[in-house]
């Protein structure tokens, strides 16, 4: 550079890249950047973690939090809200909200309920939506046939998208989607003493033959039966002896009327149609006050 008399700078003079030392021939740039090693080494240990994680939420569960939903274990709400405490997971910024759609049998809706969640004892956060609609197969159906929409009581799809948003937030955060039966053996659990849930309707052998409103009545009682006692078995019989039970009635000789014999069933096969359908009208008053679990306040709804 040149400087006038005054040393103010007047100008620069051109490099003569000759001049150049080697060692300033290469830009020095810091060395910024990561291991990959360290990086996989850290993801491994990651990956352990949450391993150990999902095996001791898992042990939290008993076998009567689980059913055999189809060949997958499937964690019931009971069991999932008692892992949720251990953990401290915290539910917030519930909302609900409605959509239409439309296909080839007519416009129906869905509730999509929205919601966050957060897992003190992880320091692990997740967002996610429960869905239900009024197509729902065990709402929304009655004999293979879709009800009409002013035959789907509203309610109880509101309740199911919350209930679905609830235990897909708490398996999440605490990281219990896709729990195998071999996560379950590794959690010292029985899973042969898991209750199998059959959704496909049939006669029993030697049974008499039901109509299709029957058998679909057959199909849902089960299933109600089921996530009414969070599939214990013993639970499930005594259910199913409670709302069965009904007394015959005597005529007297004066004309006076009394309660005879007291009937009652605790397996569902020994049900007669006419039956089972009193029954099953029961169990899906009691049921729909829950609509398979404690009702959830949605925060707002649009």
């Amino acid at each position: 550079m040149k400087k006038d008399e005054n040393g103010k700078i007047t100008g620069s003079e051109p490099v003569d890249e000759r001049t150049i030392s080697p060692e300033m021939s290469l830009i020095s740039i810091p060395d910024r950047g990561v291991s990959i090693e360290k990086e996989i080494a850290e993801i491994e240990k990651n990956i352990e973690f949450f391993n150990r994680v999902k095996i001791v939420a898992l042990k939290m569960t008993k076998i009567s939090d689980w059913i055999d939903q189809g060949g997958s274990p499937y964690l019931m709400d009971r069991g999932a809200e008692n892992v949720a405490i251990a953990f401290g997971v915290d539910i917030s910024d519930v909302q609900l909200r409605m959509e239409w759609a439309e296909d080839g049998r007519g416009r129906y809706y869905t509730f999509i309920a929205s919601g966050k969640a957060y897992a003190k004892k992880l320091a692990r956060y997740v967002e996610d939506i429960g869905v239900c609609s009024q197509r729902d197969r065990f709402f929304g159906m009655l004999g293979g046939k879709f009800k009409e929409i002013d035959q789907v009581d509203m309610a109880n799809i509101r309740r199911k998208a919350v209930t679905n948003l609830y235990s897909r937030l708490i398996k999440r955060v605490i990281g219990l989607m896709g729990v195998t039966f071999d996560d379950l053996k590794l959690a010292g659990m029985d899973v042969s003493k898991i209750q199998k849930v059959e959704y496909k309707g049939g006669a029993q052998k030697g049974a008499e033959p039901m109509s299709g409103g029957a058998a679909e009545a057959k199909e849902k009682l089960i299933q109600m039966l089921n996530m009414m006692a969070n599939g214990d078995k013993e639970a499930i019989a005594n259910l199913l002896e409670k709302f069965s039970s009904w007394n015959e009635i005597e005529t007297l000789p004066d004309g006076q009327k009394k309660k005879g014999k007291l009937h009652s069933v605790r397996d569902i096969s020994k049900l007669s149609e006419k039956w089972l359908m009193s029954v099953y009208g029961k169990v899906k008053a009691e049921y729909e006050k829950t609509a398979a679990g404690p009702e959830r306040e949605a925060g707002q709804e649009g």
